[in-house]
């Protein structure tokens, strides 16, 4: 019984300390895959007001297979801009279980609002523009998070 509650406090707290440490403590990464081999990425999750504001602001380039995961306080309808976003995106809404509701093309530096059609978006994933198209990815698809739940990863943002 302490064997296993040692093993359970040992996972968590290393699961945690991976992620602050690869995240250089304001963001972090993980994997993201589907049902192809191809539908593979690599994202920086954030979850703080300060880096939801600033995304993928102010960069030059973001690789093929990389993204950013913005995970949003609470089930809402998301608006996102290009405020100061020189790379093309395309952007997906998300529910809580990481199926694909709506995704978008953005243009940069567009100041023009890009608002969900649904109210349940939990998360928001930037990549490069035209992503989801070359990787067969569309509203309705799945994505899940390599090695973890998507319930364990929100659970690991609240602390």
């Amino acid at each position: 019984m302490i064997c296993n509650r040692f093993l359970l406090l040992f996972t968590v707290s290393s699961l945690f300390l991976a992620f602050w440490i690869r995240g250089e403590e304001k963001v972090g990464t993980i994997d993201l895959i589907g049902k192809l081999p191809e539908q593979h990425l690599l994202v920086e999750v954030v979850w703080k007001p300060k880096d939801l504001a600033r995304g993928l602001m102010y960069r030059e380039s973001l690789p093929e297979n990389q993204g950013m995961l913005f995970v949003l306080p609470f089930e809402q309808k998301a608006v996102f801009w290009m405020k100061n976003t020189r790379i093309p995106l395309s952007i997906a809404f998300m529910d809580k279980r990481g199926k694909i509701l709506e995704i978008y093309s953005m243009k940069p530096f567009d100041l023009t609002p890009i608002p969900s059609q649904s109210s349940f978006v939990k998360f928001a994933l930037e990549v490069n523009e035209g992503w989801f198209e070359r990787h067969k990815l569309l509203a309705g698809d799945q994505l899940t998070p390599k090695d973890t739940t998507w319930e364990k990863l929100l659970l690991l943002l609240k602390n």
